[in-house]
């Protein structure tokens, strides 16, 4: 696959990532659940596409791709300073620990099941 297209492919899969992130983040309540939802899905994605044995190509055009557009820290850091800022630091907390630990956990998950 040459530079440009796997340019394209992953710019494609980003903006299809960044799409799908930007529906599901709406889902607010006491804590931003479609924040952690959007994390945890590309933790999951990750450790699916890292535990097969896909081309490297692929494997970049859905890790940096897809999980990278779908994942969001700018998301993360945004809610906590807002939470913050509110004097809500119980909800700041979870906020940071979960969208740190259970991405990760997810990741793993995935991993050990496929």
């Amino acid at each position: 696959m040459s530079d440009l297209v796997l340019t394209l492919a992953i710019g494609a899969a980003g903006g299809a990532g960044a799409v799908l992130r930007w529906i599901l983040i709406r889902w607010q309540g006491v804590l931003p659940f479609g924040l952690f939802l959007v994390n945890i899905l590309a933790g999951a994605i990750a450790g699916y596409i890292y535990n097969h044995n896909w081309p490297f190509e692929m494997i970049l055009v859905a890790s940096i791709g897809l999980a990278g557009g779908l994942s969001t820290f700018a998301g993360v850091a945004k809610e906590a300073f807002a939470y913050y800022h509110r004097g809500r630091l119980a909800q700041m907390s979870l906020t940071l620990a979960i969208n740190i630990l259970m991405p990760v956990l997810a990741m793993r998950l995935v991993i050990w099941a496929f």
